[in-house]
């Protein structure tokens, strides 16, 4: 309570006054004489306690009028609307047992009609007003009692997504933010705990000091791959629920948009707010009302990786916040260069980006493709683009978006026949492949012993024959230095001791059994879309028609494996297509061929996976299937922030350490460990650049880019964010102004000073009906 001051304690003196008066000025009782003395002495005693009651009641309405005024002069107030209200009720309810009483004795007192229908009328309206305050206390919540001034742990959190930097009125939404936290700080008590957490993973501590704090806020800037604002408030609630302050405070820094506070764990939040209502809520929304923006989308690519002289077809969206104007968008390309980028007067040299096309297109609210097809690509490397978007608009970072292409030497592959097996098809549909270029080297099973896979993507064995264990060593030692074997299932492999070795077995995945014959057919059932062979039919999914294909016979694979992967089962749940992980390489084993071997006439085939009438679906499975023993199906060239950058390094042909270029233009070394380069920190969008040396400079790279989402502006609806947070579970506020009022109304309180006006009106009113009453002259 802050009432306690001089206004109380002369109030308090002063209402010695009326009763001093009271007893200086009391009425004596009239003498009356009467005939008989027993009359007069019960009208003696009847005037004496009538008067007597009189008093009472003008005493304490009297002494009531000092009290309220001088409380009312002295403004009290508590730090919690809950505790405010309760103390209103206690007020309240002092003056409904004094309306009470002076109802109960006006009627058992057989006072005038209009005092018992004007006393009891008062006393049902106080009843009516406390009840309803009781009702309304009830159901809310309150947050402690407590001074102004008093220290208290405060949690400041500033959203620092990159949606921060849209510019508004020459300030960025983070400046604005930064702004009034600066001035937020200054207003919390001395004493006080202060914590800043941006969107940083890990960020959030209390500060040694304010001064800490504000260095601290000062400090902050936006970061490519934020934590989900809901994830960051989530935090800031458990953090400031550790703090052994009484009172607590949290602040949330938010552009207020759709795409801020949809991301996260929403459930958590709000069981958080709902179970921890002793810690404020205050949301100062920094953003713009009617934001003014147009951003790029998304990049795709029809390739990441292409063969030289290939086309390429590059793609990204438009679209539009609060504008309907037209804008234009270009494409760049970096002129390939394989000795840049280089350091040069302490400054990074980067290829020419050259300008290769330009759309122009009208801006609307609903994304629209713009498409650039890209070709004449020749000289094998890494390219380096960006899509351009002309003009300016609030936010400037979601107008270029980079992108990476990778123009690759034709894919070596080693290609195994057994006896009788032709490998025309195979290799021709390979080689005839228009997105990736494979050279493929035929051999007959005899002379795999013999030959080096040094120089080779991938090793694939079409229907073969029982080996010796020496050549399934061989496999299994050039899959374990991460290349590819696959193999092909046909009537020669039969289950012998050589398919049962232990090599043999490790490349297989499972035992081999006996052969499965359908006579009427069964096909390949693709049950899940998640593996980079099968994702090809993703958007496809049921309207592939494999049972078009039939397979009539397949070998059954046993005892799989703990590590074996069954990547697409037949119709009867045996497997068809599964994977092998064997050191840095792995093994896709076909239980039915894709070669047909000669057979007598009238004899039915294997399957007409690849011999039946338009027969895409087999076709697009085995190149799939080369793409991923080469590697080259897993290999990603563009990147979302955040995220991390792993590239594929082959020892043999290529260096182990590089020099890496960030958007930053700040160098550092980087190794290739285990065959792959791995790049950790892509916080920033652009392009990265790696430069190795290896009989030769060797030039690689990627490109990164925000989530697709950072253009979008779209407000969020207060009334959203009523059902996430709890209605009256925090405060809205834009302003400091408006923070200064949700503050005042949370942690200073109400005042009760309308209130006591209220009952010092109406004890003065009380006071003098009744003295006119009571002391008016008998007629």
């Amino acid at each position: 309570m802050a009432f306690l001051n001089f206004s109380l304690l002369a109030g308090g003196l002063l209402m010695a006054l009326p009763i001093l008066l009271h007893l200086v000025m009391r009425q004596r009782p009239k003498q009356l004489v009467f005939p008989a003395l027993r009359f007069i002495q019960q009208r003696r005693e009847a005037n004496r306690r009538q008067l007597q009651l009189r008093h009472w009641i003008l005493l304490a309405l009297r002494c009531g009028a000092v009290l309220l005024a001088a409380l009312a002069l002295a403004r009290p107030s508590v730090a919690s609307g809950l505790i405010g209200s309760w103390i209103a009720i206690a007020i309240l309810g002092v003056a409904l047992l004094v309306a009470l009483v002076i109802t109960l004795a006006s009627i058992f007192g057989r006072r005038s009609l209009a005092m018992q229908i004007g006393s009891g009328a008062t006393t049902a309206i106080l009843a009516g007003i406390v009840l309803w305050m009781l009702a309304k206390v009830w159901g809310g919540g309150g947050t402690g009692i407590g001074d102004q001034e008093a220290p208290l742990a405060a949690v400041v959190v500033v959203d620092t997504s990159p949606r921060m930097q849209y510019r508004h009125e020459n300030r960025t939404r983070l400046e604005q933010a930064q702004q009034i936290g600066a001035w937020l700080l200054e207003q919390f008590p001395e004493g006080s705990e202060i914590a800043i957490c941006d969107s940083k993973p890990g960020s959030g501590a209390f500060a040694v000091d304010r001064a800490a704090a504000a260095k601290t806020l000062e400090r902050l800037r936006t970061i490519g791959s934020p934590r989900p604002l809901l994830d960051m408030v989530s935090s800031a609630i458990e953090l400031a629920k550790q703090n052994p302050k009484h009172r607590k405070e949290v602040y949330v820094f938010s552009d207020l948009t759709q795409a801020a506070w949809q991301n996260g764990d929403a459930a958590t939040l709000k069981k958080l707010v709902a179970e921890n209502e002793q810690i404020l809520l205050y949301v100062i929304d920094v953003g713009v009302k009617e934001p003014r923006n147009a951003a790029l989308g998304k990049v795709q690519l029809s390739s990441e990786m292409i063969p030289s002289r290939a086309q390429v077809t590059v793609e990204t969206t438009l679209a539009a916040t609060g504008m309907t104007d037209a804008r234009q968008v270009s494409l760049y390309l970096e002129k390939y260069d394989p000795t840049l980028p280089i350091i040069k007067d302490d400054k990074p040299i980067f290829p020419e980006a050259v300008h290769r096309g330009t759309q122009t297109i009208q801006l609307t609210a609903d994304p629209q493709q713009v498409r650039f097809p890209l070709q004449g690509l020749v000289e094998p490397g890494t390219y380096q683009g960006q899509f351009r978007l002309a003009g300016e608009d609030g936010l400037a970072l979601d107008d270029v978006r980079y992108f990476t292409i990778e123009v690759q030497p034709a894919l070596r592959i080693l290609v195994v026949t057994g006896d009788g097996v032709s490998s025309e098809l195979f290799v021709r549909m390979l080689r005839d492949n228009p997105q990736t270029k494979f050279n493929c080297d035929v051999i007959s099973q005899a002379e795999l012993a013999q030959t080096d896979f040094v120089d080779y993507r991938a090793v694939c064995l079409l229907d073969p024959l029982p080996a010796k264990s020496d050549v399934w060593e061989k496999l299994v030692s050039y899959a374990e230095r991460g290349g590819g074997v696959g193999i092909f299932l046909g009537h020669h492999a039969q289950p012998a001791e050589s398919f049962q070795e232990a090599a043999a077995a490790q490349l297989l995945g499972g035992k081999l059994a006996i052969q499965t014959r359908a006579p009427s057919g069964l096909y390949l059932d693709p049950r899940s879309f998640d593996h980079p062979i099968t994702a090809a039919y993703r958007a496809l999914d049921t309207s592939v028609p494999w049972d078009r294909f039939p397979i009539f016979f397949h070998w059954n694979l046993t005892d799989l494996a703990a590590g074996t992967r069954v990547i697409i089962p037949y119709g009867n749940g045996m497997p068809a297509l599964t994977e092998s992980r064997i050191g840095r390489g792995r093994a896709l084993v076909l239980t039915t061929p894709v070669t047909d071997p000669l057979r007598p006439v009238g004899r039915k085939p294997w399957n007409e996976l690849l011999t039946g009438e338009d027969a895409w679906p087999g076709f697009v499975l085995v190149n799939e299937m080369l793409l991923y023993l080469t590697g080259s199906s897993e290999a990603r060239l563009n990147y979302t922030t955040g995220e991390t950058a792993v590239l594929r390094n082959d020892p043999a042909t290529q260096p182990e350490r590089y020099q890496l270029f960030t958007p930053l233009d700040k160098p550092q070394d980087i190794l290739a460990r285990d065959g792959r380069i791995t790049v950790r920190f892509t916080d920033n969008p652009g392009a990265y650049r790696l430069r190795g040396q290896r009989g030769g400079p060797v030039v690689r790279g990627f490109a990164v880019n925000l989530t697709a989402d950072v253009g979008d502006l779209t407000r969020w609806p207060a009334d959203k964010l009523s059902d996430l947070l709890g209605k009256d579970r925090f405060h809205l506020a834009k302003s400091k102004e408006e923070i200064d009022r949700a503050v005042g109304s949370d942690r200073i309180g109400s005042e009760f000073y309308p209130l006591l006006m209220l009952l010092l009106v109406g004890a003065l009113a009380g006071e003098q009906v009744l003295a006119n009453r009571f002391y008016r002259k008998d007629e």
